[in-house]
Protein backbone atom coordinates (compact mmCIF):
# COMPACT_ATOMS: atom_id res chain seq x y z
CA UNK A 1 0.00 0.00 0.00
CA UNK A 2 1.16 3.52 -0.76
CA UNK A 3 2.27 5.59 2.20
CA UNK A 4 -0.14 8.40 3.18
CA UNK A 5 0.96 11.87 2.05
CA UNK A 6 1.90 14.76 4.32
CA UNK A 7 -1.76 15.58 4.98
CA UNK A 8 -2.35 12.14 6.45
CA UNK A 9 0.82 12.31 8.52
CA UNK A 10 -0.31 15.66 9.88
CA UNK A 11 -3.65 14.21 10.99
CA UNK A 12 -2.03 11.24 12.68
CA UNK A 13 0.32 13.54 14.59
CA UNK A 14 -2.53 15.84 15.64
CA UNK A 15 -4.69 12.94 16.76
CA UNK A 16 -1.83 11.44 18.74
CA UNK A 17 -1.32 14.74 20.50
CA UNK A 18 -5.00 15.18 21.20
CA UNK A 19 -5.28 11.67 22.63
CA UNK A 20 -2.84 12.59 25.38
CA UNK A 21 -4.80 15.71 26.20
CA UNK A 22 -8.10 13.82 26.17
CA UNK A 23 -6.77 11.27 28.63
CA UNK A 24 -5.96 14.05 31.06
CA UNK A 25 -9.53 15.33 31.21
CA UNK A 26 -12.90 13.66 30.62
CA UNK A 27 -15.24 14.93 27.92
CA UNK A 28 -18.51 16.55 28.91
CA UNK A 29 -21.58 17.06 26.73
CA UNK A 30 -20.49 20.69 26.37
CA UNK A 31 -17.49 19.46 24.34
CA UNK A 32 -19.58 17.58 21.76
CA UNK A 33 -20.98 19.10 18.58
CA UNK A 34 -22.88 18.14 15.45
CA UNK A 35 -22.54 19.90 12.12
CA UNK A 36 -23.96 19.69 8.64
CA UNK A 37 -22.61 21.20 5.44
CA UNK A 38 -23.05 21.39 1.70
CA UNK A 39 -21.84 23.20 -1.37
CA UNK A 40 -20.14 22.92 -4.73
CA UNK A 41 -17.44 20.50 -5.80
CA UNK A 42 -15.08 20.64 -8.78
CA UNK A 43 -13.58 17.21 -9.59
CA UNK A 44 -10.35 17.12 -11.57
CA UNK A 45 -10.28 15.64 -15.07
CA UNK A 46 -8.87 12.14 -15.54
CA UNK A 47 -7.03 10.58 -18.51
CA UNK A 48 -6.68 6.82 -18.25
CA UNK A 49 -6.61 3.54 -20.18
CA UNK A 50 -9.51 1.08 -20.28
CA UNK A 51 -8.36 -2.52 -20.43
CA UNK A 52 -10.02 -5.91 -20.74
CA UNK A 53 -8.02 -8.93 -19.54
CA UNK A 54 -4.87 -6.83 -19.78
CA UNK A 55 -5.52 -5.58 -23.34
CA UNK A 56 -6.13 -1.89 -24.13
CA UNK A 57 -9.60 -1.33 -25.57
CA UNK A 58 -10.07 2.47 -25.15
CA UNK A 59 -8.38 5.66 -23.94
CA UNK A 60 -11.07 7.48 -21.93
CA UNK A 61 -10.81 11.09 -20.72
CA UNK A 62 -13.26 12.16 -18.00
CA UNK A 63 -14.13 15.88 -18.00
CA UNK A 64 -16.30 16.75 -14.98
CA UNK A 65 -18.90 19.48 -14.57
CA UNK A 66 -19.44 21.32 -11.28
CA UNK A 67 -21.12 18.99 -8.80
CA UNK A 68 -22.25 19.07 -5.19
CA UNK A 69 -21.12 17.88 -1.77
CA UNK A 70 -23.31 17.09 1.26
CA UNK A 71 -22.05 15.95 4.63
CA UNK A 72 -22.49 15.59 8.37
CA UNK A 73 -19.99 15.26 11.21
CA UNK A 74 -19.95 14.67 14.93
CA UNK A 75 -17.00 15.93 16.92
CA UNK A 76 -15.60 17.02 20.23
CA UNK A 77 -13.49 19.95 21.37
CA UNK A 78 -10.42 18.39 22.97
CA UNK A 79 -9.05 21.80 23.96
CA UNK A 80 -10.36 25.34 23.31
CA UNK A 81 -8.35 25.31 20.05
CA UNK A 82 -8.36 21.66 18.93
CA UNK A 83 -11.28 19.50 17.80
CA UNK A 84 -11.49 15.99 16.37
CA UNK A 85 -14.46 14.67 14.43
CA UNK A 86 -15.90 11.77 12.46
CA UNK A 87 -17.36 12.84 9.11
CA UNK A 88 -19.46 11.33 6.34
CA UNK A 89 -19.57 13.16 3.00
CA UNK A 90 -21.23 12.45 -0.34
CA UNK A 91 -19.97 14.00 -3.59
CA UNK A 92 -21.55 13.77 -7.04
CA UNK A 93 -20.74 15.38 -10.39
CA UNK A 94 -21.66 14.75 -14.02
CA UNK A 95 -18.99 14.23 -16.65
CA UNK A 96 -18.42 13.80 -20.37
CA UNK A 97 -16.12 10.89 -21.19
CA UNK A 98 -14.33 10.91 -24.56
CA UNK A 99 -12.25 8.19 -26.18
CA UNK A 100 -8.94 9.87 -27.06
CA UNK A 101 -8.32 7.22 -29.72
CA UNK A 102 -11.68 6.96 -31.51
CA UNK A 103 -13.19 10.34 -30.56
CA UNK A 104 -16.49 8.83 -29.34
CA UNK A 105 -18.03 10.39 -26.24
CA UNK A 106 -20.89 9.87 -23.81
CA UNK A 107 -22.19 11.39 -20.57
CA UNK A 108 -22.10 9.93 -17.09
CA UNK A 109 -21.53 10.78 -13.45
CA UNK A 110 -19.11 10.18 -10.59
CA UNK A 111 -20.29 9.65 -7.02
CA UNK A 112 -18.13 9.26 -3.92
CA UNK A 113 -18.98 8.29 -0.34
CA UNK A 114 -16.25 9.07 2.19
CA UNK A 115 -15.86 8.38 5.90
CA UNK A 116 -13.15 10.60 7.38
CA UNK A 117 -11.48 11.35 10.71
CA UNK A 118 -10.59 15.06 10.87
CA UNK A 119 -8.50 17.19 13.20
CA UNK A 120 -9.22 20.94 13.25
CA UNK A 121 -7.18 23.72 14.81
CA UNK A 122 -9.37 26.70 15.75
CA UNK A 123 -7.56 30.00 16.04
CA UNK A 124 -8.50 32.37 18.86
CA UNK A 125 -11.57 34.50 18.28
CA UNK A 126 -11.23 37.71 16.28
CA UNK A 127 -13.28 40.90 16.09
CA UNK A 128 -14.83 43.03 18.84
CA UNK A 129 -16.67 40.07 20.38
CA UNK A 130 -14.31 37.26 19.36
CA UNK A 131 -17.11 35.64 17.36
CA UNK A 132 -15.01 35.13 14.21
CA UNK A 133 -12.70 32.08 14.34
CA UNK A 134 -10.54 30.98 11.39
CA UNK A 135 -9.48 27.33 11.37
CA UNK A 136 -7.28 24.84 9.54
CA UNK A 137 -7.57 21.08 9.44
CA UNK A 138 -6.79 17.80 7.76
CA UNK A 139 -8.40 14.39 7.56
CA UNK A 140 -7.78 10.80 6.60
CA UNK A 141 -10.20 7.97 5.87
CA UNK A 142 -11.68 5.79 3.16
CA UNK A 143 -13.92 6.36 0.14
CA UNK A 144 -16.02 4.32 -2.26
CA UNK A 145 -16.07 5.92 -5.73
CA UNK A 146 -18.31 4.92 -8.64
CA UNK A 147 -18.17 6.14 -12.24
CA UNK A 148 -21.23 5.37 -14.36
CA UNK A 149 -21.56 5.90 -18.13
CA UNK A 150 -23.33 4.15 -20.99
CA UNK A 151 -25.12 1.79 -18.62
CA UNK A 152 -21.82 0.55 -17.14
CA UNK A 153 -20.58 1.07 -13.58
CA UNK A 154 -16.93 1.12 -12.55
CA UNK A 155 -16.22 0.90 -8.82
CA UNK A 156 -13.25 1.75 -6.65
CA UNK A 157 -13.99 0.58 -3.10
CA UNK A 158 -12.16 1.25 0.16
CA UNK A 159 -9.77 3.79 -1.36
CA UNK A 160 -7.44 5.62 1.00
CA UNK A 161 -8.65 9.25 1.12
CA UNK A 162 -7.24 12.43 2.60
CA UNK A 163 -8.17 16.10 2.70
CA UNK A 164 -7.00 19.56 3.73
CA UNK A 165 -9.47 22.07 5.16
CA UNK A 166 -9.39 25.84 5.68
CA UNK A 167 -12.28 28.05 6.74
CA UNK A 168 -13.77 30.60 9.07
CA UNK A 169 -16.57 30.25 11.60
CA UNK A 170 -18.94 32.83 13.11
CA UNK A 171 -20.42 32.15 16.55
CA UNK A 172 -24.07 33.23 16.48
CA UNK A 173 -24.61 32.25 20.13
CA UNK A 174 -22.92 29.86 22.59
CA UNK A 175 -24.55 26.84 20.91
CA UNK A 176 -24.72 27.73 17.21
CA UNK A 177 -21.98 28.67 14.73
CA UNK A 178 -22.03 29.23 10.99
CA UNK A 179 -19.00 28.45 8.84
CA UNK A 180 -17.64 28.63 5.30
CA UNK A 181 -14.66 26.64 4.10
CA UNK A 182 -12.62 25.34 1.20
CA UNK A 183 -11.36 21.76 0.89
CA UNK A 184 -8.97 19.76 -1.22
CA UNK A 185 -9.97 16.08 -1.24
CA UNK A 186 -8.21 13.18 -2.95
CA UNK A 187 -8.13 9.39 -3.00
CA UNK A 188 -5.18 7.17 -3.75
CA UNK A 189 -4.83 5.93 -7.33
CA UNK A 190 -6.32 2.46 -7.64
CA UNK A 191 -8.17 0.16 -10.03
CA UNK A 192 -11.82 0.77 -10.93
CA UNK A 193 -13.47 -2.55 -11.75
CA UNK A 194 -16.29 -2.73 -14.33
CA UNK A 195 -18.37 -5.34 -16.16
CA UNK A 196 -16.95 -8.17 -18.28
CA UNK A 197 -13.46 -7.88 -16.82
CA UNK A 198 -13.01 -4.26 -17.90
CA UNK A 199 -11.08 -1.88 -15.65
CA UNK A 200 -9.04 1.31 -15.53
CA UNK A 201 -6.69 2.94 -13.04
CA UNK A 202 -7.28 6.37 -11.59
CA UNK A 203 -7.95 8.57 -8.57
CA UNK A 204 -10.69 10.98 -7.53
CA UNK A 205 -9.66 14.54 -6.66
CA UNK A 206 -11.87 17.55 -5.92
CA UNK A 207 -11.87 21.11 -4.65
CA UNK A 208 -14.95 22.01 -2.58
CA UNK A 209 -16.48 25.30 -1.41
CA UNK A 210 -18.85 24.62 1.47
CA UNK A 211 -21.11 26.36 3.99
CA UNK A 212 -22.65 24.85 7.08
CA UNK A 213 -23.92 25.08 10.64
CA UNK A 214 -22.43 23.67 13.83
CA UNK A 215 -24.54 22.95 16.92
CA UNK A 216 -22.87 22.39 20.31
CA UNK A 217 -24.62 20.23 22.90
Amino acid sequence: MKQPPMAAALVIAMLAGSAGTASAQAFSMEDVYLKGFGGATWPSSLDTTLVEEGEQIALPSFDHDTGYTLGIAVGAAVTPNLAVELEYAYRKADFTVRDRDEGDQTDGDTSAKALMVNALYMFDGMGPTGAVRPYLGAGIGAANVEKSAGGQDFDGDGLLAYQLIGGVGYQVNPDVSLFAEGRWFQTESDRFEGPDGESFDGKFETFDLLVGMRFAF
